[in-house]
């Protein structure tokens, strides 16, 4: 009893420890990753905006846009996940892995829910920017887009479709290679499946779309959605 007693708040303590660790690993996923690492991918990002946007939207600026107000913790946050992601996906994902990893997924959800709003409205305002200092910023954008898609990543992505064959993975990307090799491509599908309502209107499309995800975040599908793909995962891992 006397020794059972003493241990109880060494217990407590430890599982306080614990607790609060799991609660700094899944709602802080920044924690524990070189802070060299996370500066070289924001400023990869930086470097990538003005490759991509300089001369079509020079009054774009990434660090007031991306890391400042509602954006910051959004993109700093997803940038941390994907430095951890490089060394924890080294392959094809298994479930298993997938499974452990559902909390962060639910935890950049549950962000995205309190910021995704307030960050739309600062992308919307800078964008609103560029077109306003260039009347063809939309139509000049997606043509850098499909240029540099082709002279950097084209291969590498048809390359990982072509391994991936047969897998869940590979085979949505090669249908949607198959059916997009270009932005006449894309142009052709928009036309076909937006109507024409839709199409005149995307101001309130965009409108009902963050409708529909405050409706998601205020139901709580997002920690839903986790234990859901949490369960589906670990059943397929056996």
């Amino acid at each position: 009893y006397y020794i059972t007693n003493n241990l109880r708040p060494y217990i407590i303590m430890r599982a306080f420890v614990l607790v609060a660790l799991l609660g700094v690993a899944y709602g802080n996923l920044c924690s524990g990753v070189n802070k060299d690492s996370l500066k070289g991918v924001l400023a990869a990002g930086s470097a990538g905006a003005s490759y991509f946007l300089g001369d079509l939207c020079p009054s774009f600026d990434f660090e007031s846009v991306l890391l400042s107000g509602e954006c910051r913790a959004l993109v700093r946050q997803g940038a941390c996940y994907g430095i951890r992601a490089s060394t924890y996906y080294t392959d094809v994902p298994t479930y298993a892995q997938l499974a452990a990893d559902v909390p962060n997924f639910a935890a950049l959800g549950n962000l995205a829910c309190k910021k995704a709003a307030g960050c739309f409205d600062q992308l919307r305002a800078a964008f609103d920017g560029c077109v306003a200092g260039n009347a063809n910023f939309v139509r000049d954008a997606v043509a850098r887009a499909e240029f540099l898609y082709n002279q950097d990543l084209a291969s590498t992505v048809n390359d990982f479709a072509a391994q991936n064959s047969g897998s869940l993975v590979g085979d949505l990307l090669g249908m949607a290679l198959n059916q997009f090799s270009s932005a006449q491509d894309i142009e052709a599908f928009l036309n076909m499946h937006i109507t024409e309502g839709i199409s005149a209107d995307a101001a309130a499309a965009a409108e009902e779309a963050l409708a529909i995800a405050r409706e998601w975040c205020a139901s709580g599908c997002t920690d839903k959605s986790a234990n859901f793909l949490a369960g589906i995962f670990s059943h397929m891992q056996g």
